[in-house]
């Protein structure tokens, strides 16, 4: 099929404009570390992140699948509010039912607050939306949250806690991006403020160690698989930590392994 250079003209123009929307998008430009990041396995990641490095993966340039995402929660927002306006006594009182995208700061790092917006406090349970492609779902239904979104979860329960409100349960409802609807998945448990508690506390520890020696420290981070692939730190092929990271070193062991497997 032949395309029209009048239409791909106008293609390229639309191009651009979305892009330049994902790339200036808030999340994209964001800086500081957020309850999301807190629980991600990888210490040198965290520890790029607390040292301000700067991002090495071109490969990631337009978060195609981060802003799908965002428009999702954007949308769940919208009907939740419109629900919020239906309420008997919302002209009178303003009371809301669902307390979506409130800031809340759920410790500090550093001395640095930390904080975020959570998606929903309903009932006093904490909801965190995710909107991950099939593979991603199946291993979340298989094998739960993974130890970063439930961190995350849990620290979110905590910045309600210290918000005054009562936290009883925490729960991640995970909205399928390319299946159909009776997909979704829902993880929930009992909220338990230490293990938002151990999340600050290793960061905490990481960043110290990252302020007192500088890229120094990077050596020392334990690497650990955690979607390399999409890690703005990462630099396929590095030797120097201080410029990037080639990736984790038993997944990279491993995935050699595997090749070697199939040329045998």
């Amino acid at each position: 099929m032949t395309i029209d250079p009048h239409v791909q003209a106008l293609a390229e123009e639309l191009d651009q404009l979305i892009e330049g929307a994902i790339t200036n998008a808030p999340r994209s430009l964001q800086t500081r570390i957020g309850p999301s990041e807190l629980g991600i396995p990888c210490d040198l990641r965290i520890g790029y992140k607390l040292a301000g490095h700067p991002p090495t993966n071109t490969e990631q340039a337009v978060k195609w699948k981060a802003w799908v995402g965002t428009n999702v929660h954007a949308g769940i927002e919208e009907l939740l509010t419109r629900a919020n306006y239906s309420l008997p006594g919302w002209a009178t009182d303003g009371q809301v039912r669902y307390a979506l995208e409130e800031r809340v700061t759920v410790g500090q790092v550093n001395g640095i607050d930390v904080n975020g917006n959570c998606d929903l406090y309903l009932d006093r349970v904490v909801w965190d939306w995710k909107i991950p492609g099939g593979n991603r779902l199946r291993e979340y239904r298989k094998n739960g949250p993974g130890d970063q979104y439930r961190a995350q979860a849990h620290l979110y329960g905590l910045g309600w806690e210290l918000k005054g409100y009562p936290v009883e349960h925490v729960a991640i409802y995970f909205l399928p991006r390319d299946q159909e609807w009776k997909q979704r998945y829902l993880w929930s448990e009992p909220y338990d403020r230490s293990v938002a508690e151990a999340a600050l506390s290793r960061a905490d520890g990481i960043s110290k160690l990252v302020a007192a020696l500088g890229p120094d420290a990077f050596s020392m981070l334990k690497r650990r698989e955690s979607w390399c692939g999409s890690c703005a730190y990462r630099l396929p092929g590095s030797k120097n930590l201080a410029e990037g990271c080639p990736g984790d070193p038993d997944a990279i062991a491993k995935a050699a392994a595997g090749l070697q497997d199939l040329i045998a």
